[in-house]
């Protein structure tokens, strides 16, 4: 003979777990939908913005300037104001990789650290840059 009881314990063991898995699965449509929407807003919130720049150039000698960074329609875009000129340039971002073209044989390369501080590299590796953003 069945005891009852343990037949509405299991019901209501299996109710919960559906109950569960319905749950975990709208909140993975939630959030997909929601990555799909604005696939850039997480890379405009983490690197758009005002930097300072400190570099070296090929053959050695230094600067500092001002660089500002956008982001729209999933493209970056960068402009430079080092020693009175201005350079622009523009890219993408694979995860921490930053890589910009500016016109010159090489581009930049980024690393972007997780202070938001980009590390970066020109001329072959042969010249450096080092972005700090403007708190």
């Amino acid at each position: 003979m069945k005891n009852p009881a343990k037949g509405c314990h299991a019901a209501h063991t299996t109710s919960v777990v559906l109950a569960f898995v319905v749950f975990a699965f709208a909140t993975a449509l939630v959030f997909k939908d929601a990555v799909q929407a604005s696939p850039n807003a997480v890379l405009q919130q983490q690197i758009e913005g005002t930097y300072d720049s400190v570099g070296r150039n090929p053959d050695g000698s230094r600067y500092e300037g001002v660089a500002r960074i956008e982001v729209r329609d999933g493209t970056v875009y960068m402009v430079w104001n080092i020693a009175g000129e201005t350079f622009s340039g523009q890219g993408s971002r694979n995860g921490n990789t930053l890589v910009i073209d500016w016109g010159q044989q090489d581009p930049v390369i980024y690393t972007i650290e997780p202070d938001g501080t980009l590390q970066g590299t020109w001329a072959a590796g042969k010249a450096a840059e080092t972005l700090r953003p403007r708190r």
